[in-house]
């Protein structure tokens, strides 16, 4: 099974050193894995399993990794594809509907969304939320810490 596990970096956060971690315990059991990211930076680097291979799409920003991501896709055609954090979560339901390939997709959402996105004053992060509701609908499966 080829799995593809998208992140905009791993320069730290419980997110990151969480996906990390699965993706070292999925190539463990013999598991394909592709860590995709945004940009290949952060502490976490040096804690990939050398059975992780290392994607980096260079892109200093999420939004920007947009097009690098659907390229992968389809040249790559993971089986499932994991996501977590929710402007990266939006990016990845997005990428997959215009790479037009069969790739479950599984986002992770790791806040009380309904209390920190709706009292935000910050316009970013009530966009965001509403992206949110919308691509969340679109997946194959949402988890929550």
């Amino acid at each position: 099974m080829h799995i593809a596990i998208y992140l905009p970096s791993l320069r730290g956060g419980g997110a990151e050193r969480a996906m990390v971690t699965l993706a070292n315990g999925f190539a463990d059991r013999g598991l394909k894995i592709d860590l995709v990211l945004a940009q290949a930076e952060g502490p976490y680097l040096s804690e990939v399993s050398p059975g992780v291979r290392i994607v980096d799409l260079q892109s200093n920003r999420v939004l920007t990794s947009l097009p690098g991501l659907v390229r992968y896709l389809r040249r790559e055609r993971p089986q499932a594809m994991l996501s977590a954090l929710n402007h990266a979560n939006v990016i990845a339901v997005v990428a997959r509907m215009l790479a037009g390939v069969p790739v479950r997709l599984v986002v992770s959402e790791r806040n009380n969304v309904s209390l920190s996105g709706s009292s935000s004053k910050n316009l970013r992060s009530r966009v965001v939320l509403h992206m949110m509701r919308w691509a969340y609908r679109k997946t194959d499966g949402v988890t929550a810490v």
